[in-house]
């Protein structure tokens, strides 16, 4: 599917019939199709008996006709107010449906029905070297709804650390995204909304480095804060570090060694311990603590995994029915 965009280009050109009004090339489409969607946020602060002032603003993208629209978290953190203008130039107060700072995103709604939704690609797996189109408000309203084009550059990339690890499995693009265009789509070839813009690295050598969140995390989250306003996460009451490899069978085995483990909690219910290493989990095996994240972010509050672990040099297995993180938690 990733190709098929290139091949159609490659083919016009050949022909000498693509020129740039041409609606054979795909983002014009894509633009037309889902710029509707996409609106300006402003973060607003002041004092309830000042004058309100811009803070930022970002991009979100509706995601129901009755006024939800998803976001990243830090176009709306630390709010006041929030202001959210439609392409047709209406502007609405908005409200905060609920925050995930993990995974920098947000669900905001506003006072109105009848919206143009746009409809995340939950099942779709981006392919390398395929067409990405981003949408968004860079420098503000001003250039609103801005399309710029590049390519799919990777994908499930980190840039968190620690407990954020589990939050990402972000698509890398060269599209350009610039201050302004977080929270707007990012589109493919046929206008699927395959993730939504977060982040650019801006530092010096570095050029074309964006990043966004895939759209499965974007709708498994959006649909945690509309039903419950948070993200319930399981948590398994550990602290842990990349170990070195453990002999298993002959074999050296990679894992993660626990540094830590919360009294009363999931894990020391079943019985492990500081300094055991973890080699698997539900038969997957952890070779970095990324991995353990990940598996966990599959996962839910009450689920029940199997872990495999040596302690002291001997193989052991473990049970241990995860628990809602709570809200400060110690250890992971």
């Amino acid at each position: 599917m990733g190709f098929a965009p290139a091949l159609m280009l490659t083919g016009l050109l050949a022909a000498g019939s693509l020129h740039v009004a041409s609606p054979a090339w795909p983002p014009i489409a894509v633009a037309k199709e889902i710029s509707p969607s996409v609106v300006g946020i402003l973060n607003l602060q002041g004092s309830p008996d000042g004058p309100m002032l811009t803070r930022g603003s970002g991009s979100g993208l509706i995601v129901r006709p009755d006024g939800y629209i998803v976001t990243n978290d830090h176009v709306v953190s630390g709010a006041s107010k929030l202001r959210v203008m439609l392409p047709d130039g209406k502007s609405f107060p908005a409200a905060i449906v609920g925050e995930d700072p993990l995974t920098d995103l947000a669900v905001v709604k506003i006072p109105a029905q009848g919206l143009p939704a746009s409809r995340l690609a939950s099942k779709h797996i981006p392919t390398v070297g395929e067409l990405a189109i981003a949408i968004g408000n860079p420098m503000g309203l001003g250039f609103a709804r801005s399309v710029t084009v590049g390519v799919v550059s990777g994908i499930d990339r980190s840039l968190g650390q620690g407990y954020a690890q589990r939050a990402y499995g972000l698509i890398q693009t060269d599209a350009a995204i610039n201050p302004g265009n977080s929270g707007g789509p990012l589109c493919d070839a046929q206008g699927d909304v395959i993730g939504l813009n977060s982040v650019k690295i801006n530092s010096f050598g570095f050029e074309s480095m964006g990043f966004a969140i895939p759209a499965p995390l974007v709708e498994k989250v959006a649909q945690a804060l509309i039903r419950d306003g948070k993200v319930a996460r399981p948590w398994m009451g550990i602290s842990a570090t990349d170990a070195p490899g453990q002999k298993v069978n002959g074999h050296v085995t990679p894992g993660i060694g626990l540094t830590a483990v919360a009294p009363y909690g999931p894990a020391a219910r079943a019985d492990l311990r500081p300094h055991d290493v973890l080699l698997t989990l539900n038969g997957r095996p952890l070779p970095n603590l990324s991995a353990l994240y990940r598996l966990l972010a599959d996962l839910s509050p009450g689920d029940k995994v199997q872990v495999t672990l040596s302690r002291g040099g001997t193989l052991l297995s473990r049970v241990v029915v995860l628990e809602a993180m709570p809200e400060h938690p110690q250890v992971s």
